[in-house]
């Protein structure tokens, strides 16, 4: 008896061990549900002794489905990260004091002031934390000033909630939508002081228009910020100005017609340590709008004279840093799939970081060894996570995705260069299985990225990975209109949406196909926003695509006039439509050549996205559906433009897979 309970017993473990090993091998796999597992590290600052570094943790929580939040530590002397806030729904811009006794951050309130974002701060001795603002208005971002007795806050200065019946909305602005905030009436942003040893804040601008990115002058005596005047609305001219503090004063300090510190850039204005300079981010052409290249400029305030130190390099920058001795300055340089943080000295630049990592952040500090740096790094098998860089010695000081992305296979990324028909040479990426063989056929997905003017780059991208472990070969493409290969590149799609860029995606499947590896009766295309616009007219050209998904784009551009937050930009690039109305029709092709598109499409669309509107979504649904192509429109309630709720992240890639499957492999 006991000999065969022990042969059961055997039998057992054989058979668990059997179907742990396949559970195992099913779970190598990236899936829709890892949403729920990747930590996505953002919002570092480095305290001024260099000794300390905080940041943010995002996750999505599965339970609440919503995202989280959590304010990390890193102590030089402790070694290990520690968390210092748990599991909160809002927290964002945390900065260390002067003093590094206390880290301000940007949160939302206690119960009257719940829906708003105000102003906080913890104690790092007792952890204690305090509400330091108790306004009716949102707090966006501050500053501390150097003595680190002020701040420096910027609110948007927007209308109460109303409870009850709502009024109506009154429209008198040129723009008058924003994504993430509904219609816009009369409200802007404004700049405040707040004392700490004070109650209350000081309004220090007025108008109506914005004021962003507020920069103390090393001495606290001085205040430089960005703002958009004179018709705001109609116009991308963002200037820099200076406010004395002490005499009440302010200057416009630079003068170019364009945006100098745009805030979309993200780039505060950055004093020299001798505060006789101030650096910043210049875009190129206003008229080429989000096409020209945007380039570090050094302005001296006393004479006004400018340095375009980036000039040559024709490359997108942004996040200007001085170093403490003022000799040299750091920035962000954006090139071909990548993102390296370089440094401008004795007239020269150099980069920092090699192509294996994609810097998203950094800041920087001054210790006894130099200049001590901070960043945030990602690659293709791996999300962002904390490296300090020091004396050229890159060491990595946070794990925050390490136990789950050991447990996955990752799908091995190649970049690859065709050229299109017209010989011009255009890159991407080629995602392949993990087990990938190359006497067999794939079925194909060709992924567009939006903008246009972005890029894929060799950060780590989940989608990406989930098709690839699906058994599909990957293709994620930069057609022309994408960033990374200079100003010509960028513009060269200006007023001509899905001419060329259409092109260079057909000319990237007739790559695929060439590699002797790909199905070409199985091919799939696929984008959000501009990338879903760019679908639509590939499928518009071209009949071989089997499957395709659109995510939250636009078809017949001249019935969405108005309905979006891009008038401004349109009337630029295409003009009005009632003086240029064939260039609206030209770039509304794919609706009003709807009749020539084959392939079954999918269409997806946040119900509350100003950015590209339901409309355009629900148009191409209903033209496809009167001609009988396969199609199915699906709509996520409350959602902007980007997802803010987890589970209608992950539902989008369960459809996209099940679209795909459906048209490229059960056929």
């Amino acid at each position: 008896m006991k000999k065969v309970i022990k042969i059961i017993f055997i039998l057992f473990l054989q058979l668990a061990l059997s179907i742990s090993s396949a559970e195992d091998f099913d779970n190598d796999k990236f899936t829709s549900d890892d949403i729920y597992t990747i930590k996505n590290i953002h919002s570092i600052d480095l305290s001024s002794s260099a000794k300390k570094i905080t940041y943010i943790e995002t996750f999505a929580n599965r339970k609440n489905d919503a995202y989280e939040n959590s304010l990390w530590l890193y102590d030089k002397e402790r070694k290990n990260p520690k968390k210092l806030i748990k599991n909160i729904k809002s927290i964002s811009a945390p900065q260390f004091s002067p003093n590094e006794k206390y880290i301000a951050y940007i949160s939302s309130g206690k119960k009257k002031y719940k829906s708003n974002s105000q102003l906080w701060l913890i104690n790092l001795k007792t952890a204690r934390k305090r509400q330091l603002t108790k306004i009716a208005n949102d707090v966006t971002d501050f500053q501390w000033s150097p003595d680190g007795e002020k701040i420096a806050i910027v609110v948007h200065h927007k209308k109460d909630d109303i409870k009850g019946t709502k009024p109506p909305i009154v429209v008198d602005r040129y723009q008058f939508k924003k994504d993430g905030y509904d219609f816009i009436e009369s409200e802007n942003k404004h700049i405040h002081i707040m004392h700490l040893d004070k109650r209350g804040t000081t309004q220090i601008t007025n108008g109506n228009y914005d004021h962003v990115l507020p920069s103390w002058s090393p001495d606290g005596k001085k205040l430089a910020f960005s703002s958009k005047r004179e018709n705001p609305d109609k116009h991308n001219n963002w200037d820099i100005y200076i406010k004395d503090l002490e005499k009440n004063s302010t200057i416009k300090l630079t003068q170019h017609i364009g945006a100098d510190s745009d805030p979309y850039s993200v780039s505060r204005p950055a004093w020299s340590p001798n505060g006789e300079k101030i650096a910043y981010v210049r875009s190129g052409d206003p008229n080429l709008i989000w096409y020209s290249i945007s380039q570090i400029a050094i302005t001296d305030i006393k004479n006004r004279s400018t340095e375009l130190i980036t000039n040559h390099l024709d490359r997108n920058t942004s996040f200007p840093m001085w170093s403490d001795d003022g000799s040299s300055l750091l920035f962000v340089i954006e090139d071909d799939r990548n993102s390296q943080l370089a440094v401008y000295k004795d007239k020269k630049i150099s980069k920092l970081t090699d192509d294996t990592k994609y810097v998203s952040n950094y800041s920087k500090a001054y210790d006894v060894e130099g200049d001590v740096i901070a960043l945030l790094l990602s690659s293709s098998e791996s999300p962002e996570e904390l490296y300090i860089l020091n004396q050229e010695n890159l060491k990595k000081i946070s794990n925050h995705n390490e136990e789950f992305l050991n447990k996955r296979k990752f799908n091995p990324i190649e970049k690859i260069s065709f050229n299109s028909f017209d010989g011009v040479q255009i890159n991407g990426m080629m995602i392949k299985p993990h087990d990938f063989d190359s006497s067999k056929k794939y079925p194909l997905i060709i992924r567009i990225h939006g903008g246009p003017v972005s890029q894929y780059d060799l950060s780590f991208s989940l989608e990406r990975q989930i098709f690839a472990s699906n058994d599909y070969i990957v293709i994620a493409v930069n057609p022309r209109g994408s960033s990374g290969r200079g100003e010509e590149f960028q513009k060269a799609i200006f007023a001509d949406w899905g001419n060329i860029d259409a092109k260079d995606i057909i000319a990237a499947a007739n790559f695929a196909i060439s590699t002797g590896f790909i199905d070409e009766n199985k091919m799939g295309i696929g984008g959000w926003s501009y990338g879903s616009m760019l679908t639509n007219y590939v499928i518009a050209k071209d009949q071989r695509f089997k499957a395709a998904t659109s995510g939250a784009g636009i078809s017949n551009i001249l019935a969405g006039y108005g309905d979006d937050q891009y008038i401004k930009e349109y009337t630029i690039e295409l003009g009005h439509p009632w003086e240029n109305t064939n260039e609206w029709l030209k770039v509304s092709s794919p609706f009003f050549n709807a009749d020539k598109i084959k392939t079954p499409t999918l269409f997806l669309v946040g119900e509350k996205d100003y950015n590209v509107p339901l409309i355009g979504s629900e148009q191409m649904y209903q033209a496809l559906k009167q001609l009988s192509i396969p199609t199915q429109l699906i709509i996520y309630p409350d959602e902007y433009h980007s997802f803010s709720t987890p589970s209608y992240e992950k539902d989008v890639l369960d459809r996209y897979l099940d679209w795909y499957k459906l048209y490229l492999l059960d056929q």
